[in-house]
Parts: structure tokens; sequence; C-alpha cells
């Protein structure tokens, strides 16, 4: 059993490149429990990531269903007021779906995880590589921009950039697996891994703009122009470039303020031009203008003959 507990905690310090400290489990609360639970799971108490997580362990392996974990993870929680993780020896593919659905905490040490709980998401480690999208996610593309044009994320750590951002630590660091893994940058160290980056800005650019896309997710309209949004579009390639700015002023914000500002937004009207980014515009511009190299990813697919010059003048005046 202390094997299975071991092999848990090293698997998700080693995911997370988060320290995963062992506690005296409490067990003035098992009495609480009812028996059938109680006897079905060794339980430990860990701290991960500034929180309390119990690691229940089947002591069976016979009864382990989706929908008997499901209901005993509520009633644990509901006792505990913690988070509860059960470490399982292995899944059966047809019950990943049902335990996901169910949003039941589960680890199988080397091969999968899914604590919807703590923002870790289902992952595959011995298939990573295939199973890691193509393109480049949001944040990965993000952090790369921000190295490139905001400040150097070269020998910091998940922790420091996750402070920096004000981004999740999972968020930052399946980001920077992915980034790792597609041979963008590497992480060196033992524990507290760091972000070591040899290419040069503009050999990271390059590197880095096949597996690019744009940071626009949706086009929305408003009368009033929300709080911390940036320029963009053609407004921002007019103000970059010779191009001339478009009657309608065109904007950029992230889902987070579109989903508060959602009562003065419109799916099709309004004198202003809203873009739903997929991350952050603020994080690579304080000036009111997005950043140029996001505004090249918005807009080098354009069919306008002008539009793509000008975006050949954004690169051609980057201060790399």
């Amino acid at each position: 059993m202390k094997y299975n507990i071991k092999s848990t905690t090293d698997y998700l310090a080693e995911l997370t490149g988060c320290e995963i400290r062992k506690l005296t489990h409490t067990k003035r609360d098992d009495n609480k429990l009812p028996l059938a639970i109680a006897s079905s799971y060794t339980l430990c108490d860990v701290e991960f990531m500034g929180t309390i997580v119990i690691i229940a362990t089947p002591t069976e392996l016979e009864n382990v269903t989706p929908m008997r974990l499901a209901k005993h993870q509520a009633k644990m929680i509901e006792i505990f007021h913690h988070p509860v993780v059960f470490a399982l020896e292995s899944v059966a593919s047809y019950n990943i779906s049902r335990l996901t659905h169910a949003k039941v905490n589960f680890i199988v040490p080397g091969k999968l995880i899914f604590i919807p709980s703590l923002l870790i998401v289902l992952s595959e480690l011995k298939n990573s590589t295939k199973t890691m999208p193509k393109k480049m996610p949001p944040v990965a593309q993000m952090l790369v921009l921000y190295h490139i044009e905001t400040r150097t994320i070269d020998g910091l750590n998940t922790s420091q950039i996750a402070e920096l951002t004000g981004l999740a630590y999972p968020t930052i660091n399946v980001a920077l697996r992915w980034l790792k893994l597609n041979n963008i940058i590497a992480l060196v160290g033992s524990k507290q891994k760091h972000v070591q980056i040899a290419l040069s800005k503009i050999e990271l650019w390059n590197k880095s703009l096949p597996l690019m896309s744009s940071p626009i997710e949706r086009i929305i309209f408003t009368d009033t122009k929300p709080a911390g949004s940036l320029m963009a579009g053609e407004t921002a390639m007019g103000h970059y470039t010779m191009l001339a700015e478009p009657a309608t002023p065109i904007i950029a914000i992230d889902k987070t303020v579109a989903k508060e500002n959602a009562a003065i937004m419109n799916k099709q009207y309004g004198d202003i031009k809203v873009e739903v980014w997929k991350y952050s515009p603020a994080l690579l511009s304080d000036d009111g203008w997005i950043d140029r190299l996001s505004l090249y990813l918005c807009m080098k697919d354009s069919e306008d003959e002008r539009i793509q010059l000008e975006c050949d003048t954004l690169i051609e005046q980057m201060k790399w």
C-alpha cells in the first residue's frame, strides 16, 4: 500500500513539478464515514499546491466502479472538506469517460490523471507526444509572445511565471510541458524546474510561427468600450502601419472581460467590433494597443493584399 501511495505522489510531483508533502492523516473524522466506505480505502493526506488533498487507495479492486467512486467521493468530501483523489492501479478504457463525466478525481500512476477540482486535466504520459495538439495551445502561444515582447521567462520556474501572468499554476505547467515536448523550450532542474530558452527571440518566433494561430475566438459587438480593452484589428494596423483605420473601431478583450460585460454585448449589432481572445491581450501590451505579433497572427490570413503587405511591415519593424 505504501508503494501505491508513493507511486501516486511521485507521479503527481513529476507531472506538475510541484512538491508533494505527506501529512499524518487525521482520523478523527473517519468514524463519520459509513462503514462500507471507511473499510474500502486506505487514506493518506498530502499537501499539494497549498491544498490538503486526501489520497484514497481502494483496498479491493473488484467493486471499483465509476458510480461507486462518484458516490464515495461526494461523501468523503462532505466529511473531510478537502479534495479526494482515488489512486487506482488501472482503469478500463470504457470507464474513463464515465469517470470524467462524473467528475471523479483519479490517478493511475504513470498513465492517467484527472483531477478537475484542482484544474488538472486528463493526461497520458506514455502517449503524450501523440495526444498533444499540433497547433500551439493559446496559453503556450501567449507565453512565447510574452517572452519575446514583454519580459523574458528564461530562467523562471512555473510558480514565478504564474505569479507574473496571474494565471493558475496548472495552466502554466501544461503550457510549458507542451512547449518542452515540441522542443520550443527546455525545462531544467530537479524539484523546481526552470525554463531554458536557447533560441534568440527571432529564432523563437520563426520556429513557433508554423504552430501558432489567431488568438481570436469569436467576434461580437458593443456600443460601449469595456474597461481594460485594447485597440485591435485594422484599427491597430492603422496605428502601427500606413493602413487607414476603419470607420468601426475594433477592440480586443479576453473571455473573462466578455463574460463580465455580457449585458452590453451583442452578436450582430453595435458601434464597436469586439474580438474575444483565447488569452488576455493585456498580458502582452500596456499601451492601449494589442501587441504586434498577436496582430500579425490575427491578420496574416486576410485576403486583402493591402493588409498582407502591412503584415510584412509589422514583422520588419519588430525590435528583436
